[in-house]
């Protein structure tokens, strides 16, 4: 089914436009599962992709706080404060969230690192599925 959610950036146009856009973007469910993301947020990530769909941003990005439970992403107790999380949480209640500054910490280079970002999310329809657009300048 997550094929059939994004199947409108396989469509030409739509996907030059994505990934023309100079900010990464990822589109994510409610749980911020990636479902796809642009060229810039491939290179922010430099994974390979089937390392990504599918998974959440918590644990892709690798913050800190997606390893401090077992069940990782989203399910430990700092996660209720996340502002990717409460971004995902305000668009779904159809409110949609523009540069909202935040502090994320992520594991670079095995050492904590505090990255700085503003953080937007919009929700959307497609293929009758409820989808998130976020993005941040990193």
């Amino acid at each position: 089914m997550r094929k059939v959610d994004i199947q409108f950036l396989d469509q030409g146009f739509h996907r030059v436009l994505f990934n023309a856009m100079p900010l990464p973007v990822f589109v994510v469910d409610e749980d911020v599962c990636i479902l796809e993301y642009n060229a810039a947020a491939a290179r922010l990530l430099k994974k390979d992709k089937r390392l990504v769909i599918g998974r959440r941003c918590g644990e892709v990005l690798r913050c800190i706080h997606s390893l401090d439970v077992p069940d990782g992403c989203g399910r430990a107790p700092a996660c209720r404060n996340c502002l990717v999380r409460r971004a995902v949480r305000t668009a779904a209640r159809g409110r949609r969230i523009t540069r909202r500054k935040a502090e994320m910490v992520l594991v670079r280079n095995g050492k904590r690192a505090k990255v700085a970002v503003r953080v937007s999310c919009q929700p959307f329809t497609t293929a009758g599925a409820r989808l998130y657009c976020w993005f941040s300048k990193v």
